[in-house]
């Protein structure tokens, strides 16, 4: 299918203007080639989010204006799909900035071939937060590591755990081995934005690490950071890796890439 130029715009609630506070509760989006206007609207009956950030007063103004805000746009997509190249923008006077309960976002552009799928995922980013359900980076690691210790029969060695006493100082870990000898495998990105995030994302673990040696619960060579470093092109993010890196492995911490598999293995066993 042809992907045409779209725009949309995230329709808001905001009860009180003074403090200029909303919630995201629905999308609304206009395909120019086509003249055709799609939109999803949270469900009134699906208060429960809004009322708790604002006030439980607020169910009942919520409701009906979900109702009303729907009926409109409802007409609105009906008499556009009628009359096919009219000249008014019945997009643009839709969302054009008002002083009311129903505000909508400033417009935005993207490219499309099928309008309806595009609005359900638009809604499902902007009003569900579908983003917070995707797995972190470090989640997607974790699971390359855990398939990676299945290949080699290993993975039933593994579980996670904590490591340390809970009235002392205590450390969650995706992979202990506690049988026989302590070991333990932590993936570790470093595919941060800025220097400062990266260098705090190492010394965060480091100073755990550090904690627990202090109280005798682990010594540092029975630990491995398995790591994903900044792609070689960002010389300002390589160097603070760089000196991250150094400084873990001084303590005695094994630093292993997550693509060095033999090391990984060879540490694990």
């Amino acid at each position: 299918m042809k992907k045409q130029v779209c725009k949309y715009s995230i329709i808001r609630f905001q009860p009180y203007a003074e403090t200029e506070e909303f919630a995201n509760i629905g999308i609304v989006l206009y395909a120019t080639a086509s003249n055709r206007l799609e939109f999803r609207l949270l469900d009134s009956k699906q208060h429960a989010r809004i009322t708790h950030f604002f006030d439980p007063m607020c169910r009942d103004i919520f409701v009906q204006t979900n109702k009303v805000i729907r009926r409109e746009i409802e007409r609105i997509k009906k008499f556009m799909d009628k009359t096919k190249g009219a000249e008014i923008d019945l997009y643009a006077e839709l969302i054009r900035c008002r002083e009311d309960i129903i505000r909508f976002s400033d417009n935005r552009v993207l490219f499309c071939s099928d309008p309806v799928k595009t609005v359900d995922e638009l809604f499902e980013h902007y009003v569900h937060r579908s983003f917070l359900h995707e797995p972190s980076y470090e989640e997607k690691m974790k699971k390359q590591m855990r398939d990676l210790l299945d290949r080699y029969d290993l993975g039933a060695k593994y579980k996670e755990g904590a490591v340390g006493e809970r009235d002392k100082y205590e450390v969650r870990f995706p992979f202990v081995r506690q049988n026989n000898k302590l070991k333990i495998i932590k993936p570790l990105h470093f595919k941060h934005d800025k220097p400062s995030q990266l260098i705090d994302h190492g010394l965060t673990w480091l100073a755990k690490i550090q904690q627990l040696e202090k109280l005798r619960f682990i010594r540092p060579d029975e630990i491995l950071f398995a790591y994903d470093a900044p792609d070689k092109s960002q010389s300002n993010l390589t160097e603070a890796f760089s000196e991250i890196k150094e400084q873990i492995e001084r303590e005695g911490i094994v630093m292993a890439d997550m693509g060095n598999q033999n090391k990984i293995i060879s540490f694990a066993r």
